[in-house]
């Protein structure tokens, strides 16, 4: 909003020069863009934040630079010469929709002549960046930067019925708005009609077949005040943005609208000499009540840290030209209309800090410790996790929450449900957040790619979003863990062999088993599982306890293929709000064993598709305490194992804790585990 330095004056002396001023407004909060000249005439380009649309006129920055610098206000003296004519002679004005406008004045000018404005009007418009149209538009325009009423002049003798409507729009009606745009209006939109059709957006755009024009002669001039809400639904539906609805948009007095009618009627008849009709049609079913507020001094000192007394707190409020009544340590303020921002407490206290200043409060140091202070426990078990993956020898990546369908769609997970869509997107990369952490990763593992790197063992700790009830925002944001690696853990020496440290499915599953150790969780298995980007035959469902807790296989081949990967790539995506829940870090340390192990090999026979985790779970249960520990060393295809069936060698460790075992007792339990796999598996034993 641009406000020239010489039409704040009127209302306030200020004599400071423009740097000061500027820094004045930059206090107060108002933003000061850019400072120009406009013939020999400062102006400031200001910022006004979306909570104060007091701030969006000329009286209104006059107002808070009087109350900053402690400056006697002017008051804007109106004074309207009437005739004996009684508006309601002529008009009449009915509210149909008053949850959306609250408040409807009118004043009616007869007799006037459209004609160019005079120079002062024009310069302070131009200055303002308005074009100025003639002189019943302009003086609208002026009162609307003057004191941040938008107004409207309707040619009177066009209105239907000579009334006004204030109603909801039918579906189906249209208007054909002041800028030749037929606008197809619906039932949530608010119009001003006459006793026929629409003739105003209300509080947006007047109607083209009411608009002022040389011919017109009598004006009726709207003041009203609309609900914030409504005029911003009703400008985004139609997608316009006009001076008028930016304001109604962040609030305009309801209190002032017959002071702004007042105005524009007596430079209507000054300027344009018209005779104004005695009297406003003034509709106000259920006035809007100023808010009462009241303050502690107390607190004002514990929350700002000043030395502050409550005649200093009152004196304060007051320059803001707030009611204001102190009992005790106790302020009391009627907060006038136009400062419909200030609702508790807490707006006064940071009022008074403007007015006391930002810059004179000292700076000191908090007192005592703060009981909760450090990492939470989740926060330091996930940080934990990060180094402990890093050691492993991966590396960690952030990617962005949004993402979009083709992104997903990418690495084959476009028919996941569940799926969430920004209302409003910013940007066409960035339309929808994410459900999983997978397409993520493996995008920054295609980026590599195409940079030629080829050896990538990455993770990620990252939110995704799930659905709430139905119609509702996503509810809740798990964490998730998501781990891909593909080429080497290292790079490639002389003295090593290439395949060192190479990464397969077997790699990752060891990072995974390694990490659910590691963070102390018990009761952890393997199946056979699906996942709609990873190759049917090697993927597998991470379990604890029976709860399925993650994912972790290889990339399918047709997804390698559509993103130019040349080699394989595995990825896991665990639940990390489950895991964190089960984790017990507390280590308990045990002495080293006393007595020699021993151990024994075994070959299974089992068809292709028997999961040979079922045999080391039986070995540990059979086993018992005995078994220390139970791994794969082998498996072989071929004669003379059955078309359809491999054999798995399964090394055993046995050791007791109180003895050495003899060779006759760890044959005994090999001899019971062999009797449990043949009887309780089905499974042939070799050799």
């Amino acid at each position: 909003m641009k406000v020239p330095l010489s039409w704040l004056q009127e209302f306030v002396p200020i004599e400071s020069d423009v740097d000061k001023i500027a820094h004045t407004l930059e206090m107060a909060g108002l933003g000061v863009e850019g400072i120009e000249e406009f013939e020999g005439d400062v102006v400031f380009d200001l910022e006004v934040t979306p909570n104060r649309g007091d701030w969006l006129s000329i009286y209104g920055v006059a107002r808070e630079l009087a109350a900053m610098l402690d400056l006697p206000l002017k008051p804007l003296t109106i004074s309207v010469p009437e005739t004996e004519a009684d508006i309601s002679e002529f008009a009449k004005v009915q509210i149909d929709a008053p949850d959306l406008c609250p408040r409807y004045s009118a004043r009616l000018v007869l007799g006037v002549t459209v004609t160019e404005s005079p120079d002062w009007l024009k310069r302070r418009l131009e200055a303002c960046g308005v074009r100025p149209i003639n002189n019943i538009v302009d003086i609208t325009n002026y009162v609307l930067f003057e004191l941040g009423q938008p107004l409207h002049a309707f040619d009177f003798d066009t209105l239907h019925g000579r009334q006004i409507i204030v109603r909801r729009a039918k579906d189906g009606e249209f208007i054909y708005t002041l800028d030749e745009v037929r606008r197809e209006l619906d039932s949530s939109m608010l119009v001003i009609a006459d006793a026929d059709r629409p003739v105003a957006l209300a509080g947006i755009m007047g109607g083209l077949e009411t608009a002022i024009s040389p011919f017109t002669k009598n004006v009726l001039i709207e003041s009203a005040h609309f609900t914030p809400s409504g005029i911003r639904k009703t400008a985004r539906k139609l997608g316009m943005r006009t001076e008028s609805s930016y304001r109604f948009e962040r609030w305009v007095d309801p209190s002032g609208t017959v002071r702004a009618a007042d105005r524009a009627a007596q430079l209507m008849a000054e300027i344009a000499g018209g005779k104004v009709c005695k009297g406003v049609i003034d509709v106000y079913p259920a006035p809007i009540e100023p808010a009462q507020v009241s303050v502690r001094t107390e607190r004002v000192r514990k929350l700002l840290g000043i030395d502050i007394s409550t005649e200093e707190v009152a004196a304060m409020l007051k320059r803001l030209q707030l009611e204001v009544k102190v009992d005790g340590e106790v302020v009391h303020c009627l907060v006038p209309t136009f400062r419909n921002d200030i609702k508790r407490e807490a707006d006064l206290i940071e009022e008074i800090a403007r007015l006391y200043g930002y810059d004179q409060i000292p700076m000191t140091l908090p007192k005592g410790i703060a009981l909760r202070a450090g990492e939470s426990p989740r926060r330091k078990l996930e940080n934990e996790i990060r180094q402990f993956l890093t050691r492993l020898g991966l590396q960690e990546i952030v990617t962005l929450s949004l993402t979009t369908p083709d992104a997903e769609r990418m690495w084959g997970m476009d028919a996941r449900e569940g799926k969430l869509e920004l209302r409003n997107p910013l940007t066409q990369d960035h339309t929808m957040v994410r459900t999983s952490l997978l397409p993520s990763v493996l995008s920054v593992v295609s980026h590599n790619f195409r940079n030629g790197v080829r050896n990538v063992w990455v993770f990620e700790l990252g939110k995704v979003y799930r659905h709430g009830r139905v119609g509702e925002m996503a509810s809740t944001e798990p964490r998730r863990l998501c781990i891909a690696i593909t080429g080497n853990c290292y790079p490639v020496r002389w003295n090593l062999p290439e395949e060192t440290g190479q990464a397969d499915f077997f790699a990752l599953k060891g990072i995974v088993e390694r990490l659910l150790k590691w963070m102390g969780i018990e009761g952890v298995s393997f199946e056979r599982g699906e996942h709609p980007t990873l190759h049917p035959y090697r993927t597998a469902v991470v379990k604890v306890k029976g709860e399925t807790v993650g994912v972790l296989g290889e990339v399918h081949p047709k997804w390698r293929q559509q993103n130019d990967l040349p080699q394989p790539v595995f990825v896991a995506e665990l639940d990390l709000e489950f895991l964190a829940a089960q984790a017990k870090l507390e280590r308990k340390y045990q002495p080293l064993p006393t007595f020699p192990s021993t151990q024994r090999d075994i070959a299974v026979v089992m068809p292709e598709d028997f999961d040979a985790a079922k045999v080391l779970e039986l070995i540990k249960r059979v086993g018992g305490e005995l078994v220390e520990e139970a791994t794969v060393f082998d498996e072989y295809r071929g004669a003379p194992i059955p078309e359809g069936h491999r054999s798995v060698g399964f090394t055993i460790t046995l050791r007791a804790k109180d003895r050495t075992l003899s060779s006759d007792e760890a044959d005994e339990v090999v001899q019971q585990i062999k009797a449990a796999i043949q009887m309780e598996l089905g499974l042939t034993i070799r050799g």
